[in-house]
């Protein structure tokens, strides 16, 4: 009999590039039969995938409130084999429906709950109690689910010591991505001088990469510079206080669809990547961008993130830089000029196909999901 998988977001779109493109596409392949609910304008059916399509919220209150209760409906409503809640505010509804409904549940921890930390929309004096309480609620649940998926080796050390079972399923680029990379692939000679900075940004991580690019592109005229997928407070942040001639070579541009983001990164050179390194998240985490960036060519410089750096440092088209502006800069700067980019290119890519398998990931998920589904043929 064909296993169920229901990945259940509030939060995320339901083509999100980790639930859709990463997760549910791979473990169809493998022979799941796989729901995904989430944002998304109606039901639909994607590459065999069903969606069912959830309204998005009209605020963060609303949903950090009700959301719960709307996932649990979703589990009610659709006769799933194991159900995978993908967002902190589904803890909850996790439990409940492992605890009144009878359901199999495993639970997505995208990130550390140290994140909250982080977050420009909660107030700063609260910052502190709510990710204390995320982080209690976050174990106690833990340790009532029947796993835990992670993204890094880190999160799966931490987690280790609270449930029964844990999984790593690292963000590596989705088949799906690398077919689209294919698909819209232009060789070194054909691309533009362009540096891009894929995803969200902080606003004091956005002031640190603009005060870069604005030196960087008066001292190389002949260059472009792009933060793509910025979120719109970001986005709007840049618009007011980036005026005037540099704009023409400084682009801001929203979030796009995942599928979209291969063509894009196709047709640049350089990558970027910026974290300092004084947040507990960041240590436990990897930026998914430098994964991509080398799958599609880009010659990558980031800062010294611990677990990128495992994965990365044996890779010539990677630099690895320090928090300081002035380094940073000089070193973007040197990498730009180096005669050898089009070589770093092919380095890069073939780095990333031969390093970043998401279907040995998959594998690894269905054997996660088989050792649940033993369990309670045991009972």
């Amino acid at each position: 009999m064909t296993r169920h998988i229901v990945h259940i977001s509030t939060v995320h779109s339901a083509l999100d590039g980790r639930i859709f493109y990463r997760e549910a596409m791979t473990l169809h392949e493998l022979g799941y039969r796989v729901t995904v609910c989430g944002v998304h304008d109606k039901d639909d059916n994607i590459e065999g995938i069903a969606i069912r399509g959830l309204k998005k919220f009209p605020s963060r209150i609303k949903r950090l409130t009700t959301s719960w209760y709307r996932a649990l409906k979703v589990v009610q409503s659709i006769n799933g084999d194991l159900y995978q809640f993908h967002d902190v505010e589904l803890l909850p509804s996790a439990i409940l429906a492992k605890t009144l409904l009878g359901k199999r549940v495993v639970f997505d921890a995208h990130e550390d709950t140290s994140l909250f930390m982080l977050k420009d929309w909660l107030a700063s004096w609260l910052r502190r109690p709510v990710c204390a309480f995320i982080t209690r609620l976050d174990s106690c649940c833990a340790r009532r689910v029947d796993g835990i998926v992670v993204p890094t080796r880190l999160l799966h050390e931490k987690y280790k010591r609270l449930a029964r079972r844990v999984v790593t399923f690292v963000n590596y680029p989705a088949p799906a991505f690398l077919r689209e990379r294919e698909r819209t692939w232009k060789p070194f000679s054909e691309r533009q001088n362009e540096i891009i900075h894929l995803g969200t940004l902080r606003i004091s991580r956005l002031q640190f990469l603009l005060s870069i690019a604005k030196r960087f592109l008066q001292a190389r005229p002949n260059w472009s510079w792009t933060f793509l997928g910025m979120p719109d407070a970001a986005l709007n942040w840049l618009k007011r206080n980036v005026p005037g001639e540099i704009r023409q070579r400084l682009h801001a541009i929203g979030k796009i669809p995942h599928m979209e983001v291969a063509k894009r990164l196709n047709q640049a050179k350089i990558g970027i990547n910026y974290h300092p390194l004084d947040s507990r998240q960041i240590r436990v985490a990897i930026p998914v961008k430098v994964f991509e960036y080398l799958s599609c060519g880009l010659a990558v410089i980031t800062t010294k993130v611990p677990l990128l750096v495992e994965l990365v440092k044996d890779c010539p088209a990677v630099v690895l830089t320090e928090e300081h502006e002035e380094t940073y800069l000089a070193d973007l700067l040197n990498l730009a000029d180096r005669k050898d980019l089009s070589n770093l290119s092919l380095s890069a890519r073939k780095f990333g196909d031969e390093r970043f398998n998401c279907r040995i990931e998959a594998k690894r998920l269905s054997e996660f999901y088989e050792s649940i589904f033993r369990d309670y043929e045991k009972i």
